[in-house]
């Protein structure tokens, strides 16, 4: 339970040892409310992430790359579990963490900085999450795939040896099997999009979706990824489990806090802090920063550089066009003592 803040900072004075009284109290219930968080994401985190890794499968099996992660450690993955629960725990825990500390920091603003503040909170919340939608939507696709694809520009050199490095090799040149039958008379395999239900024990067949060839026995269905003769490449692209959840979860903070553009400039606007009319003025300078930060915050493509600064750009002149609309509100005396 938060206190009553007053409307002056001036009519509170507390001590240093009362204000680490509160900040200590403040603290433990963000923690507890943390901690209550992380547990009741415990299981279902396991879904999340399944929803996380779904575009780079979806881009992988379509460029012919593994569709599996890596974990070189054995605790890899247990440490990356653990990494995303507490992520999610703490998206889920800050309305309330963000309460306690309001109620440490708001004593120290005036009455209007408080209700901008206030105003400002939801928005930005929505904003956030609206960034990170627009991310996983439009950009993590296509730059998974310009990255993944990427890596396939250099082709597979020809396996054959001449015959200069089959005599240092040893290798004597292939001979064409007499006993084998014609290419027509060879026997078939289903070609299929969907696999059969129930799949008749020792049928096999292909499996054109998934691009699997798949046989079914009396333990289960067993099933070979196969690659398309055409995506063969010299580099594979095989991430580590770690490193992709890293990758998304960057981004998804960069374009989280990326897009509460508009309500910086609201907040720095209204406060008094810097004028319309500067920022107005110092409007090329502005965008030059967001195309700076963009090249830093998002992947090396220039597709997802480009999908990133062009929002910020349109998100700071909605800012500006809202925060132009009212004049900042002026502060109140301080009261006599």
């Amino acid at each position: 339970m938060t206190r009553k803040l007053p409307d002056h900072p001036d009519q509170v004075r507390m001590t240093i040892g009362e204000h680490l009284d509160e900040l200590r109290t403040c603290l433990i219930h963000s923690l507890v409310a943390l901690v209550a968080a992380c547990l009741l994401w415990a299981y279902p985190a396991r879904w999340m992430i399944e929803w996380v890794m779904r575009p780079f499968v979806v881009v992988a099996g379509q460029l012919g790359q593994p569709v599996s992660l890596l974990a070189t450690s054995p605790t890899e993955f247990f440490v990356v579990y653990v990494k995303f629960v507490l992520v999610i725990g703490l998206i889920t825990a800050s309305p309330y963490i963000f309460t306690q500390l309001w109620s440490f920091v708001g004593a120290g603003l005036y009455r209007a900085e408080r209700e901008a503040v206030r105003k400002l909170v939801w928005p930005s919340v929505l904003l956030f999450l609206a960034g990170v939608v627009f991310m996983y939507v439009f950009v993590l696709v296509l730059s998974l795939n310009f990255l993944i694809g990427f890596a396939r520009i250099v082709p597979v050199p020809d396996l054959r040896p001449n015959a200069l490095e089959r005599v240092f090799l040893g290798a004597s040149a292939p001979r064409q099997p007499t006993s084998q039958p014609a290419i027509g008379s060879a026997p078939a395999i289903p070609l299929l999009l969907d696999d059969p239900s129930p799949a008749p024990v020792g049928a096999l067949w292909f499996n054109l979706t998934e691009r699997r060839l798949k046989l079914s026995t009396p333990n289960g269905t067993f099933a070979s990824d196969l690659q398309r003769e055409a995506d063969r490449a010299l580099v594979t692209t095989h991430f580590r489990v770690a490193e992709y959840l890293n990758f998304v979860l960057v981004m998804m903070i960069a374009f989280g806090f990326a897009f509460q553009m508009p309500l910086v400039v609201i907040f720095l606007v209204r406060s008094g802090i810097v004028p319309v009319q500067t920022m107005r003025s110092y409007r090329k300078v502005v965008i030059l920063v967001i195309v700076f930060v963009a090249g830093m915050l998002a992947p090396p493509d220039l597709l997802s550089h480009m999908m990133l600064s062009v929002p910020m750009v349109l998100l700071f002149e909605v800012g500006l066009l809202i925060a132009a609309r009212r004049p900042p509100p002026s502060r109140p005396a301080a009261p006599a003592s």
